[in-house]
């Protein structure tokens, strides 16, 4: 069975007056932008887990990472 490296939150995010149902790594860094992964046709945000976890250390040190 997999083993998660990092772990994820589930999180609405309110835009332009609706709600998107998002996954998150990591905390918001004030002046950082945030990594926003975007899936296509017929996937889930947490197809994104493996690619979370495969990102270094060092990159995701502050990192926000968003997927909806």
């Amino acid at each position: 069975m997999y083993q998660v490296k990092r772990s994820s939150r589930s999180e609405f995010v309110p835009v332009r007056n609706l709600n998107y149902h998002v996954w998150t790594w990591g905390k918001p860094t004030p002046g950082m932008a945030p990594l926003v992964m975007v899936h296509g046709w017929m996937d889930v945000a947490a197809s994104y887990q493996f690619v979370v976890d495969a990102l270094s250390d060092t990159f995701m040190r502050g990192r926000h990472v968003i997927a909806p």
